[in-house]
């Protein structure tokens, strides 16, 4: 069975236009809700995990999408949660073996959806109050407000 995870990347892979809301919980697809506020039907794809586990693998999705090779259509999306880099600071191994951005947006982008409709939970003593930031790469935020739409810190 195909889960809602592998049928994304794969029409994402194969031309469709796609949007992820983390606010909202939400997947568009060609303009078509797949998740609607945290709402879908079938399996997603992406087991629930720790949270070593969800930055870890988010860190290496991040990895491959700030490597990934820009396109007309990636460069031109009105929303983006992560920066990758400029064409002209990709090197030859990325033009030459690096991902179609838009691809690697995609399983960054659904695979943090998919673990926060599967329960991950802020923790601030470990993430921090507003933010979380990776150790490796400080382009790697990840805000509170995505995992936590209607906390209102002070």
């Amino acid at each position: 069975m195909n889960t809602i995870y592998q049928e994304t990347i794969r029409a994402v892979s194969n031309g469709a236009k796609f949007k992820i809301d983390f606010r909202h919980r939400s997947l568009k697809i060609n303009g078509t809700y797949v998740i609607r506020d945290g709402v879908y039907e079938g399996e997603l794809g992406v087991p629930p995990c720790t949270e070593d586990e969800f930055f870890s693998r988010t860190e290496e999705l991040y990895r491959r999408y700030k490597h990934s090779v820009p396109s007309e259509r990636s460069e031109g999306k009105s929303r983006q949660y992560f920066m990758a880099l400029p064409e002209k600071d990709l090197n030859d191994e990325d033009m030459l073996y690096g991902e179609r951005r838009d691809k690697a947006q995609a399983e960054l982008e659904l695979y943090i959806l998919c673990q926060l409709l599967g329960g991950f939970r802020w923790r601030p003593e470990t993430m921090g109050r507003w933010f979380w930031q990776c150790k490796t790469d400080k382009d790697l935020v990840i805000l509170r407000e995505w995992v936590e739409p209607n906390n209102n810190q002070e």
